[in-house]
């Protein structure tokens, strides 16, 4: 049973890497910017500036393992409840079907419940099979068609 707690800066580097698992190869993004640690430590004091704004960790035995982002919108429509969206979710490929994902994901739905949030939502690549079949376990429907434009 991994542990689910906000990310530190000492964590940041861990994180790349975990999301350098999760692009399976590097992006145009990616070439574009390439960003020393620092940049992206700022970025990250950023995030942690920004209230309901979450990047969290699963961390087994002293090792980060995994991370998801989750974002708390407030809103003005459905009764101004606020909607919530996970971004980022990533296992490290050794500790995948162990529950780590389930818990990362538990995690965020209790938060978004526990925000009053109407919904939660996320994307994935059509590709990923293996995870739609996840995310429909824990009861996520693919409702919706959704866009997407890259700069």
């Amino acid at each position: 049973m991994a542990i689910i707690r906000a990310a530190t800066e000492k964590d940041i580097p861990r994180v790349l890497d975990l999301y350098r698992e999760l692009v399976i190869t590097t992006s145009e993004i990616e070439q574009k910017r390439n960003l020393s640690l620092k940049e992206y430590l700022q970025v990250y004091e950023q995030i942690k500036a920004m209230p309901d704004h979450e990047l969290l960790v699963a961390e087994d035995e002293g090792e980060v393992i995994g991370s998801v982002v989750l974002l708390i919108v407030p809103n003005l429509s459905h009764g101004a409840s606020p909607w919530a969206v996970v971004e980022n979710i990533i296992v490290t490929q050794k500790h995948r079907r162990r529950g780590v994902g389930r818990q990362l994901m538990e995690y965020a739905i209790t938060r978004a419940r526990e925000a009053g949030c109407y919904e939660i939502q996320l994307s994935s690549n059509k590709r990923r099979r293996g995870a739609h079949r996840f995310y429909g376990g824990l009861g996520f429907q693919a409702e919706a068609h959704g866009f997407r434009r890259y700069f």
